[in-house]
């Protein structure tokens, strides 16, 4: 079996975008000083809103960027992570917010310390906020566990594996 592609190996075009992403991971003035944690909570809530079912929701369409989604109280904060990446966006317009959101989480989790991740663009983004799904699909950290099954089930993930997303809390997000 071969090696998962690289990022670099992925795309070419895809080098530039990486380094501008990799340079605004340094936020002295933000938090701990790393816009790393915010980005892949970013990407993490983008994605969280799939639904397996009905194949709705999920990382393409960006649909945070409209307050139907991004004013969601349990994305509170992502406007930060949105924010470090408008001048990524607006200086590589060809690349979508939903594919910006998504390899600037990988890039972070390897510029954390973390393992390389495959990653493969391809998402797009919505023209406007009428396939934004409805508030109510991310989970609430205050409810207990046939919550977190309840959303995470619907996503198609096991206990084991909601276990593991939770985890990811630990960077400090």
């Amino acid at each position: 079996m071969s090696p998962a592609p690289t990022l670099q190996s992925t795309a070419p075009q895809l080098s530039p975008v990486v380094a501008a992403i990799k340079a605004v991971l340094r936020q002295p003035g933000y938090d701990d000083g790393s816009a790393g944690p915010v980005l892949v909570r970013l990407a993490w809530h983008s994605a969280g809103t799939y639904d397996a079912k009905t194949n709705t929701g999920g990382s393409n369409g960006a649909g945070m960027r409209y307050e139907k989604e991004g004013g969601d109280p349990a994305n509170a904060g992502l406007e930060h992570g949105r924010a470090f990446l408008e001048p990524i966006k607006k200086q590589f317009p060809w690349i979508s917010y939903a594919d910006l959101w998504t390899l600037a989480a990988v890039v972070a989790i390897k510029e954390m310390g973390g393992p390389e991740i495959e990653w493969k663009g391809g998402r797009t983004d919505f023209t406007d906020d009428s396939k934004v799904p409805p508030r109510g699909r991310l989970p609430d950290g205050t409810k207990g566990a046939d919550h977190l099954r309840w959303i995470f089930y619907r996503m198609g993930f096991n206990d084991q594996e909601i276990v593991a997303l939770s985890g990811a809390h630990n960077l400090g997000m």
